[in-house]
């Protein structure tokens, strides 16, 4: 299960960095500084995780004949990741010359503190293979204890100190950068899940000296930056790719509206159908069958289509039919107009159904009170009240009091 949980952490990570080497590529000469810590983020921590991984450690370790010589070389991985983050950070914030001066500052102390921990490895000479539980097995030895405090104590510093700037910059982000800033934030609370594991070894191994029995903490410990890995991930990569998100989500609110409203129309579209049948629209595309804005757009297109064919007009007698049934519900003007409108409609497909012929009357006044900035937005919000008046009780009680024997023709 180590294996799975570790590889699976690493291959977290590559992909990271292949989405990033990506944009390195892409980017413009003088942005290329900011991407390529993040790129050596990935690089130092991919084979970390590789390390830590029994089946590629233990063998590993065989292969060299050097004892536990993978968890030397996870904790130098460490070290590197905790200076790539720090210089990631600093080229985010600073312009290059200035984030550079900090940064090789970082270098000098972390290439020290490697330096330091290969003296100690070698002086400590661990003759048996530990890989899994090093801290609880020589947090007693000589030199080795010294290397363990150092390195997970420079980890800890480190990635606490990644926190700190992630989360105080996040503040000052600008507005108009809201995915950065979450990116940020996400990144800080990643970076803080893996400090974890250097705070527990540290507790660990300080506490055994004390005669505390905490060998199976630092064993678990590792354990937490597989936690870690997928928030350090999505944070890192959010800034590029969460954009979208908002676009589906008004994606998503727009398809939904749309199937709102193509139901919403579908009793006054099946009552027109009969108009002239041959007149609805053939999907041409898998898109134009299955797209919910694509049905809707040419189910308005249908209804008007099939309303210009019927050709309802403006019949003083149905109007007042109706004025006269809409007075108690006391609708609003929008609403009124859609219930004379409706009833126009029923009352010239009752009498099409009849075979009425029509005397010219006022054309109905099609475009209705509602104003919008796009035509069709204003036809479809339009023939959405329409549809809803159609099969409403107040154009049905206002029809049944007694149909008008002729309807009007229109324009």
């Amino acid at each position: 299960m180590d294996d799975v949980l570790y590889l699976l952490s690493a291959g977290g990570v590559l992909v990271l960095l292949a989405h990033k080497y990506r944009a390195f590529r892409q980017a413009p000469p003088e942005r290329r500084a900011a991407v390529l810590p993040i790129c050596l983020n990935c690089v130092t921590a991919a084979p970390a995780f590789l390390f830590l991984a029994p089946v590629i450690g233990v063998n590993s370790d065989r292969l060299t004949g050097i004892p536990n010589l993978s968890v030397m070389l996870v904790y130098s991985f460490g070290v590197a990741f905790v200076a790539a983050n720090q210089a990631m950070l600093l080229y985010w914030r600073h312009p290059p010359a200035r984030a550079w001066r900090t940064t090789r500052r970082v270098l000098i102390v972390c290439a020290f503190v490697l330096a330091t921990m290969i003296v100690l490895f070698v002086l400590g000479a661990p003759a048996e293979e530990h890989h899994g539980d090093f801290p609880a097995a020589y947090a007693d030895t000589p030199y080795l204890a010294e290397l363990l405090v150092l390195y997970h104590f420079t980890f800890l510093v480190g990635l606490l100190n990644v926190v700190r700037l992630c989360w105080s910059w996040a503040d000052e982000t600008p507005e108009d950068q809201p995915w950065l800033r979450r990116g940020l934030r996400l990144n800080a609370v990643g970076v803080l899940v893996g400090s974890a594991y250097a705070a527990i070894v540290l507790i660990a191994v300080v506490g055994s000296w004390f005669g505390a029995e905490l060998g199976s903490w630092s064993v678990a410990a590792p354990k937490t930056l597989n936690l870690a890995v997928p928030v350090v991930v999505v944070g890192a990569s959010i800034a590029a790719w969460g954009p979208r998100l908002s676009h589906l989500r008004e994606r998503v609110a727009r398809v939904r509206d749309a199937i709102r409203d193509h139901v919403r129309l579908r009793p006054l579209w099946r009552a027109l159908r009969a108009v002239d049948p041959a007149m609805r629209h053939a999907p041409g595309t898998l898109r134009e069958r299955f797209d919910p804005e694509y049905r809707l757009f040419w189910r308005v297109i249908e209804i008007n289509d099939w309303l210009h064919r019927l050709r309802p007009g403006h019949d003083p007698a149905v109007e007042r039919a109706v004025e006269r049934r809409a007075a108690e519900p006391g609708l609003a003007e929008a609403e009124m107009w859609a219930v004379k409108e409706a009833a126009q409609i029923k009352a010239a497909l009752l009498a099409r159904a009849r075979g009425a012929t029509t005397a010219d009357t006022t054309p109905a006044d099609q475009d209705g009170p509602l104003p919008a900035k796009h035509a069709f937005a204003s036809e479809r919000t339009r023939l959405v009240l329409v549809a809803r008046a159609f099969v409403g009780p107040v154009v049905a009680e206002a029809l049944s009091g007694g149909r008008p024997a002729t309807t009007a023709t229109r324009r």
